[in-house]
């Protein structure tokens, strides 16, 4: 019998294929559709044949339709050096016509760039929407890089559907650190199109799964069709849309140096069974800015605008520091917590994380510390940082084509709870702690996949990820292993031993 602890790592593996923090950005909103926590499994790299060179004198053609409703007055571009910023010298661009259609006929040079960028659709207040009417609220939608060549009256309905694709596409390559990706950078690197090509569907896989839309429905012309269930998503998802639109660009005012702005406006019935809700509108937003973030959760106020705030569910801020030995990439991070209590009153805690590399290994300290728990958000404050109630060590290293994960965690009843005594509230002690002290003492355990691990710890969790394939262990004896298919689907195998592997239940 495999044991309930296996949903929790079931549901982690799963928010694998839905992940995502990383720098630069468009003005896309991005459509959550799960939680995500944990990393993204690696693609497997499917070989995909360069785009042929067009002869010269070539001119291909594209064309589709802007729907929402179909929108008329709509400006669509592609974005070449891959910066979400329309420039109008370099990049092609068109409005959409009667029945929201647009085409392109693109140079030889032109054309060579469009399988690598992404198709924007900036919709302005007056554009028309053949359904709703005039557009009083300005949005944006795109569509994903294709990596594969176009054809000569190659079609592209660009819809909140296919937006929902790249915000998912997008959120996915800044988490393994790819930023803004250019023509040019995937004209040249066949990996990268690779990774791509498969993350791409790797998001319309789960898409598919989380509105119980196929592959045809969400690329198609839902309304020419006919089709209400997709028209219906739609309308939400633009909903979302506009409304972090607006957001974005107001936090754009009061951020104007940030890396990076993150807004989500959405529906999920999961979020709405774990909190109590029915049918609510949540939002996310992440601000980057050089050496520290801030990220807030809300329930909003269920209006026409969904601007106004009803409940704010959490906050966090990291701050983030050298600090230590930089010939060990010593850094410090310390983050402030809020949460909402089920009485509405609100709790706070920190924690600190200082992290060194040596010799291929990312070693990691936490702290972690109480939360105190106060009527209102606004007096919620916890600056202590002295008496933690749990630590753990985290380790991180590649061997040959595998990457491996190690987490051990430590209470009061655990003798390493007591070990490094001086490596707590550390802000200002980098001139008395040497990082030799915490990577020796960290070095003396088992972070290996088949060592047995012998320190008492109130918890621990290894992961081995290679090629399609990642296992989570604990102390539990419990297993997972997902494992990528070729059509992009992810089985789920359990084991109490790593030996005998079976379907997971439940």
């Amino acid at each position: 019998m495999i044991n309930n602890n296996n949903k929790l790592i079931i549901s982690s593996v799963f928010a694998l294929s839905l992940t995502a923090c990383g720098g630069g950005g468009s003005d896309t909103p991005e459509v959550l559709l799960t939680p995500d926590t944990v990393e993204k499994p690696v693609p497997v790299p499917v070989p995909i044949a360069e785009p042929a060179p067009l002869p010269s004198e070539t001119t291909i053609r594209s064309s589709g339709k802007v729907i929402d409703g179909y929108v008329v007055g709509a400006t669509v571009w592609l974005d070449f050096d891959g910066d979400g910023k329309y420039d109008q010298q370099t990049e092609p661009s068109t409005v959409s016509g009667e029945s929201g259609d647009y085409s392109f006929e693109f140079s030889e040079d032109q054309a060579a760039c469009v399988p690598y960028s992404t198709t924007y659709v900036d919709v302005p207040v007056g554009a028309m929407d053949l359904d709703l009417g005039e557009v009083t609220e300005a949005y944006q939608m795109s569509f994903p890089p294709s990596i594969e060549a176009i054809s000569d009256n190659d079609i592209r309905n660009i819809s909140p559907l296919t937006t929902v694709i790249w915000g998912q596409l997008k959120r996915q390559l800044k988490a393994s650190g790819k930023g803004n990706l250019t023509c040019d950078q995937l004209k040249q690197d066949s990996a990268l199109r690779n990774e791509i090509k498969n993350e791409v569907e790797n998001v319309m896989l789960n898409l598919v799964q989380h509105y119980n839309l196929s592959e045809e429905q969400i690329y198609s012309d839902f309304i020419a069709s006919k089709d209400s269930e997709t028209y219906d998503h739609a309308q939400s998802i633009v909903k979302g849309l506009k409304a972090a639109y607006k957001h974005k660009k107001k936090l754009e005012k009061i951020y104007p140096d940030a890396a990076e702005i993150r807004v989500t406006v959405y529906q999920d019935a999961v979020r709405d069974e774990e909190l109590g809700f029915t049918d609510a509108w949540y939002r996310d937003e992440i601000i980057f800015l050089e050496t520290e973030d801030f990220s807030e959760f809300v329930k909003l106020a269920d209006d026409q605008s969904l601007s106004k705030v009803d409940i704010i569910l959490s906050k966090f801020h990291e701050s983030g520091q050298p600090w230590g030995d930089q010939n060990v990439g010593g850094w410090l991070r310390v983050r402030q917590d809020i949460y909402r209590n089920d009485d509405n009153s609100y709790r706070c805690g920190n924690v600190e994380r200082v992290s060194f590399e040596e010799n291929s290994v990312l070693y990691e300290l936490s702290n972690i510390v109480p939360t105190v728990s106060f009527a209102t958000i606004e007096e919620c404050s916890n600056d202590n940082l002295e008496n933690p109630y749990e630590r753990s060590y985290s380790y991180r290293f590649t061997e040959g084509n595998s990457t491996y994960s190690t987490d051990f965690y430590f209470r009061e009843q655990n003798a390493e709870f007591t070990a490094l005594p001086d490596w707590i509230n550390i802000k200002d002690k980098s001139d008395m702690l040497a990082a030799t002290e915490i990577i020796s003492h960290m070095s003396s355990f088992a972070i290996g996949w088949d060592q047995d691990v012998l320190v008492d710890t109130d918890y621990w969790r290894k992961r081995l990820e290679y090629d399609n394939i990642i296992i989570d262990k604990d102390n539990q004896n419990n297993w997972v292993k997902s494992i990528k298919q070729e059509d992009n689907t992810i089985l789920f195998e359990c084991s109490v031993d790593g030996v005998v592997w079976v379907t997971c239940e439940g």
